[in-house]
């Protein structure tokens, strides 16, 4: 389901280095080295439980599915999966601690998503930045959503796409928080698919 030949490289390394899937989409060619000052693997996990790692908020704003902790073969991931559920809508969100971008110059971000069974455009992964989010009040903050290529119904299931390079230049000098949102159903069956998100990670391309 997944390809991990890097990161059994980061492990010998003094240094993390950016994934060459944050840019394209051939798995793992090394690019132009980068190293990530933020980073998010989700290797530090319990498979099948409520996602609960230190600094991340876990919200459902309807609904009550939440995101799990998932490992296959060794490498965990964050998945959020609304069949069962039985709500006729779940909306969730994962919310990244604060990532201080002080003294980064042109700072960018990149994950990999991955999905299986979404059928319908309205069963869907979203990710946003906030800067004013105060650690608990998902909808009280202020999000932009930012455009990446994400996993949906086009995209083979299981397999993790890159998401490109995300500018965060307008964000410079500041505190941001990263939200995954996910919107589907656990009655809908052409809205309950599931998602899944990996490999954070925050750098400067200077």
């Amino acid at each position: 389901m997944k390809k991990n030949i890097l990161k059994s490289i980061f492990l010998l390394a003094i240094t993390s280095i950016l994934l060459a899937s944050c840019v394209k989409e051939d798995d793992y060619v090394l690019p132009t080295t980068r190293v990530p000052f933020y980073q998010e693997e989700f290797q530090d996990i319990q498979h099948d439980t409520n996602l609960d790692l230190t600094g991340w908020t876990n919200y459902a704003e309807v609904g009550t599915k939440l995101w799990k902790e998932r490992i296959y073969q060794g490498n965990g991931y964050a998945e959020f999966n609304t069949y069962g559920s039985g709500d006729a809508v779940n909306i969730g969100w994962l919310v990244s601690p604060g990532y201080d971008l002080t003294g980064y110059e042109n700072p960018k971000f990149c994950f990999q998503s991955a999905q299986n069974f979404v059928s319908s455009d309205e069963n869907k992964l979203q990710v946003y930045v906030s800067t004013d989010y105060d650690g608990v009040n998902v909808l009280n903050a202020t999000w932009t959503e930012v455009t990446a290529k994400i996993a949906d119904k086009n995209t083979t299931g299981y397999k993790f796409i890159p998401s490109g390079e995300i500018d965060l230049k307008a964000f410079e000098n500041q505190t941001i928080y990263v939200a995954f949102k996910v919107t589907g159903s656990g009655t809908n069956t052409s809205l309950d698919g599931l998602f899944e998100v990996d490999n954070l990670y925050i750098y400067t391309s200077k």
